[in-house]
């Protein structure tokens, strides 16, 4: 850890976190230590490359599936919906 005049001060936008920091570092902690900690805590975000395959795999699979589903022509759709004389069934 730096000295402490040498590290970048944290800016807290959240009156909510400011609080709940504030509760966290009563007991001598710093707030560097507290987030920190925090941040060892959260799960690592997924890899770029893992994500971007599973997305593109997702995307393909729906794509299957809208190509897979029949959808009507507008001339089926306005049979089925409307009467002979245009109005809504």
């Amino acid at each position: 850890m730096q000295p402490r005049r040498k590290q970048p001060s944290i800016t807290i936008r959240s009156e909510e976190a400011l609080r709940r920091l504030r509760e966290l570092t009563r007991t001598g902690r710093s707030q560097a230590e507290v987030i920190e900690e925090a941040l060892r805590r959260m799960p690592d975000p997924p890899r770029a490359e893992a994500s971007l395959a599973e997305r593109r795999a997702r995307l393909e699979e729906l794509i299957g599936r809208i190509s897979r589903r029949s959808i009507p022509s507008m001339a089926e759709f306005d049979r089925t919906e409307y009467d002979e004389n245009g109005n809504p069934r």
